[in-house]
């Protein structure tokens, strides 16, 4: 018997190990690929499109991509540039053109976004169906506040999503639903999105940067069935300035640990993450070394490196890796002793100046492996981190040793995703599990219910009673067989007594 419990338990983690929807990356002019074996070894490297496939549209992938793969084979299923959805082999899904507003999509020639982290996918449950998430500008904000001569600042104010259903078409795919609006008339950054999963291993929680001269970070629950929020916390630091054309959210491997950075703000912001409730707590702030290019006229002239554009962490957690225009860091930022805890990777560029197209975000590969993006697409090859779980000088900095040297295009950054392997964690949260949600004990007899007034709880009498938000959030406690809702927004919430759970509404 004790084996079989302990075969049982071992399921979720042999489920979620061989998922492989990140398993291949789009990225660069004209789509360069990725493909991640079974193993260590280095990723296969290709030539996806040529351009000429699609002759009205090229395929640009600079920063704000996204892409999925099957889980089981990890096949490439369709990616995003930010702009327009493409099947795998370079035609725009159907439907799948315009998935932000008219004006910034016609901002030049080939619509595309080069914001980090401005497209993401998300599987919607098991079914075939995937949201595509894309923060972007209204029309009247780009009209009235984008293209004002000499403006200092250009931010985003709207959230849509969209569901891709790839049992459509034969498998290549159809958008069913389209530009629908998670938020609006809401200052965000340009950059940094990220998503990590549920604790119950099935749902996602999404996280948004919000306004400047704050760090407000804005969540979403998403589950197959809707998308709850937005929730937002507020921090008094880093006090995020408008330039935000760089920026990165991330998460750690087991998803208790959140890290950020953003433009010329030059601070690390590092949280504890609570998987149940999307809460950032015990927050960190950190100060990016501010370092010299490298460069003798730049650093004659003052210049110096203070754009943070990319951040990870390491497999095994110790580290943060943090890169800026010109140089790479090491933080373990644990170690008490700063002069100790800091270690420049890498000081200039990594080639020739001129071939040099700055470092990027930064993305942790299934291999264990950090691969470090860069701005533009002129030239072919990525460098890398191969050990990033050994201190200093042995994380082994591998100068362009992700190589694409077949077909045309270069390459730029890897796509956004979350960890798609990451399965449920060792907590148990309140509300239970989207499965121990689905069987709700009617037996706890409650009325009315809807109600905008009093719920009466007819059967536990003298019994403690527990009133939750949907997130899990302790509203009320009484012995009492009434509870007063009415000082409640409107919505679902889960009320609780000995072992029995009943979702009551409030209206």
């Amino acid at each position: 018997m004790k084996k079989i419990l302990l075969l049982l338990a071992l399921i979720p983690c042999i489920v979620f190990s061989q998922n492989k929807m990140g398993n291949s990356w789009v990225f660069g002019n004209n789509g360069q690929i990725a493909k991640f074996g079974s193993d260590t070894s280095r990723p296969i490297t290709n030539q996806l499109f040529w351009s000429g496939v699609s002759p009205n549209y090229p395929y640009i992938f600079l920063g704000g991509h996204s892409n999925i793969c099957d889980s089981a084979t990890g096949k490439l299923l369709f990616l995003c540039n930010g702009a327009i959805i493409f099947d795998t082999l370079g035609n725009i899904i159907e439907n799948g053109d315009s998935i932000i507003p008219p004006k910034i999509y016609h901002h030049s020639a080939y619509p595309f976004s080069g914001y980090t982290q401005s497209s993401l996918i998300i599987p919607k449950g098991s079914n075939g169906l995937y949201y595509v998430f894309s923060p972007t500008v209204s029309d009247s904000i780009y009209t009235n506040v984008w293209m004002v001569q000499n403006t200092q600042i250009a931010p985003f104010d709207l959230l849509l999503y969209h569901v891709v259903d790839m049992t459509a078409n034969g498998g290549a795919g159809k958008v069913v639903e389209k530009n629908k609006v998670l938020l609006s008339h809401t200052e965000l950054h340009k950059t940094m999105m990220q998503a990590c999963r549920h604790s119950n291993g099935v749902d996602w929680w999404l996280l948004k940067q919000g306004r400047y001269g704050s760090n407000e970070i804005i969540r979403f629950l998403v589950t197959k069935d809707s998308i709850s929020g937005p929730y937002i916390q507020q921090f008094n630091e880093p006090s995020y300035v408008t330039y935000d054309l760089t920026g990165q959210f991330t998460f750690n491997a087991d998803g208790s640990k959140f890290a950020a950075v953003q433009g010329n703000t030059n601070k690390l912001f590092l949280a504890d993450f609570d998987r149940c409730t999307g809460e950032l707590y015990s927050p960190q702030i950190f100060n990016v070394p501010l370092d010299s290019t490298s460069k003798p006229y730049l650093d004659s002239i003052g210049y110096r490196d203070s754009l943070s554009t990319g951040v990870c962490f390491s497999p095994n957690g110790q580290f943060l890796y943090i890169s800026k225009s010109f140089n790479l860091y090491q933080f373990e930022y644990n170690e008490l002793d700063s002069s100790n805890a800091w270690y420049r990777v890498m000081h200039g560029p990594d080639t020739t100046f001129h071939a040099f197209e700055y470092y990027g975000q930064l993305k942790l590969g299934p291999d264990q492996r950090i691969y470090i993006g860069k701005y533009g697409g002129s030239f072919k090859q990525l460098s890398v981190i191969d050990k990033p779980n050994e201190k200093g000088l042995a994380c082994s900095f591998c100068r362009k040793c992700l190589r694409i040297d077949n077909g045309g295009g270069g390459s730029t950054a890897p796509p956004n995703m979350p960890d798609y392997t990451l399965g449920p964690s060792n907590k148990t949260c309140w509300p239970l599990s989207t499965n121990q949600l689905s069987n709700l004990n009617e037996a706890l007899d409650v009325y009315p219910n809807p109600s905008s007034t009093v719920l009466y709880i007819k059967n536990k009498q003298g019994k403690k009673k527990e009133l939750f938000t949907m997130l899990g959030e302790l509203l009320f406690t009484t012995t009492k067989d009434d509870m007063d809702v009415s000082r409640y927004s409107k919505g679902v919430y889960y009320l609780r007594c000995e072992h029995a759970v009943r979702k009551v509404v409030v209206e």
